[in-house]
This record gives structure tokens, C-alpha cells and sequence, in this order.
């Protein structure tokens, strides 16, 4: 589905990704691992739009969107939900999850996508007319996943999903991304907890100072004595 081939990103001038090359394919889950400043979301930002590479190659379902503007990649079914949420914090929940839609013009279809995101998240139709700064972080993430939801994607990319979440919460925030995987999209997973990456996703990929220095499925890196030590401190 997704193929990133010799990818190079900078900013100002500055490499900060190199030589990236990963494959996603339709209806895994695949993880970027790896500390803090190491490239990860860099890279998605790679692929949605929002950062075109220097050099290498990105496509999408056999097309290329090495140059695409990220408006169009959403159209085409990549749907990018940033680390850190960026929610419109005096909008309703409402209208948050209204904007992820701007796309669609059938105004059933989006209210179809609405009780879908709803059925997910069940506390977000009580939430509907509040405004997001007031809920707690949980429930703002829940509002960035679902945002990334109304505008239907094939292909799901979630940075930093467990960020600033109460522990009680990410367990639940895991469980949704493999419903989501059940539904029928595609994941690609930026995640500094890197045990419960790995336990999810079918394939990670670790990154480290802008490349990629190991791959495999999660459960083979979960068990590598190389992750174990680097990551999860054992």
C-alpha cells in the first residue's frame, strides 16, 4: 500500500532523515520505534504532505506522492493524526471532528462517519457540544483519532498516540487502533512506548538518528535482546 524508498528530509537546510526505506502493507499495523529527536514524525510528515523529501521516492497504491500537497494526499486516503493533537481547542468536539470531513460534500456520508467515530468512542456524543480544551488529554486524543477517521482513510498514520495520556487510557487507546485495524484501515504507528508498539503491530521498523537500524515483526523485536536493552531498560 504504502512504499518510502531512500527518503531524505531536512529542515532549513538541516538532514534530519536518511536514506529511509520501509514498506506498509494494506491492513497491517507497522511502528516507528525509537527515543525522542530520532526522525519518526519527520518521516510521517514525509508522507503526508507536509514535508516533501529532498530526495527518494514515496508512493502510495502504486502512485507517486514524493511532491503531492498534503491536501490531496488526504484525498487520495492518508490520514495523519499529529503528535500532540493540534485540536481547535475553542471549537465543540463537534466541529473538530466536523473538519476532519472538509472533503466531503455529501452531507450523509459525514454524519455516517460521525455515529462510526461515535461507536468508537462513545463518550465523544456526550462530549459533542463541549469545547476540546476542557477535556481531559484521553479524551482530546480520542478527538484526534477520530478527526483522522471522518475523512474515511485506507491508510491511518497516528503520532504519538499515548502522549500525555493517563495510563488507564492508553490501554483503551490501543484496543481502538487494532478496531480500527478490524475495520479495515491500515496503520502506521509513530510510538515512544515501545513494548506496547511492538505487541500491537504485525512489523516494526527502529529508528535512530534519522535512519533505520533494525526491522521485523513485533513480537521477533519485542524478544530482541538489542530493543530490550535499548528500549525497555531490561
Amino acid at each position: 500500500m504504502l512504499s518510502v524508498e531512500h527518503v531524505d528530509l531536512s529542515y532549513n537546510g538541516v538532514r534530519v532523515v536518511e536514506s529511509v526505506s520501509f514498506r506498509v502493507g494494506p491492513g497491517e499495523i507497522v511502528a516507528l520505534i525509537g527515543g525522542n529527536g530520532n526522525g519518526k514524525s519527520t518521516i510521517l510528515k514525509g508522507v503526508s504532505g507536509i514535508l516533501h523529501p529532498v530526495s527518494g521516492k514515496v508512493t502510495f497504491e502504486g502512485r507517486d506522492i514524493t511532491r503531492l500537497e498534503a491536501h490531496r494526499i488526504v484525498g487520495l486516503g492518508i490520514s495523519h493524526v499529529p503528535e500532540g493533537r493540534r485540536l481547535f481547542p475553542f471549537l465543540s468536539v463537534y466541529k473538530n471532528l466536523l473538519l476532519g470531513a472538509y472533503l466531503v460534500a455529501d452531507k450523509k456520508e459525514v454524519e455516517e462517519r460521525m455515529e462510526y467515530v461515535y461507536s468508537i468512542f462513545p463518550i465523544l456524543k456526550e462530549r459533542a457540544a463541549q469545547k476540546a480544551k476542557t477535556l481531559s488529554g484521553g479524551e482530546q486524543q480520542m478527538v484526534a483519532i477520530g478527526r483522522g477517521l471522518m475523512s474515511k482513510p485506507k491508510l491511518l498514520m497516528l503520532d504519538e498516540p499515548s502522549w500525555g495520556i493517563a495510563p488507564i487510557l492508553v490501554d483503551r487507546i490501543f484496543e481502538v487502533i487494532g478496531e480500527i485495524r478490524k475495520n479495515g484501515v491500515t496503520v502506521l504507528l509513530v510510538e515512544q512506548d515501545v513494548e506496547a508498539a511492538l505487541d500491537i503491530c504485525d512489523r516494526a521498523y527502529v529508528v535512530q538518528t534519522g535512519r533505520i537500524v533494525l526491522e521485523g515483526p513485533g513480537k521477533e523485536l519485542l524478544d530482541s535482546e538489542v530493543v530490550r536493552k535499548a528500549f525497555l531498560g531490561l
